[in-house]
């Protein structure tokens, strides 16, 4: 299945070099979880503290068993300070 995965701020440094700098497509198994598109990437879960598939948030304790579907649009966000 494909799935559409878009890094923000200091994570797109893991987009892949040859891409167009904000988003990938990635092919993954039917079965695939939000880690496991993560991992294909390079992205350590830990980073990835705001998590929304197609618009919608995912609360941190359902990130790695949340399965993904053919067509999903991933956003991922680091840890977000200011002041």
């Amino acid at each position: 299945m494909k799935v559409t995965i878009k890094l923000y701020a200091t994570l797109r440094d893991y987009l892949p070099k040859d891409g167009n700098g904000t988003h990938a497509v990635l092919e993954l198994p039917a079965t695939a979880t939000i880690p496991d598109a993560l991992a294909v990437l390079g992205v350590p879960v830990a980073q990835a503290h705001i998590v929304l598939i197609n618009n919608r948030h995912v609360l941190r304790p359902d990130m790695p068993t949340r399965q993904l579907r053919e067509g999903d649009d991933v956003a991922v966000f680091p840890a977000i300070g200011g002041g």
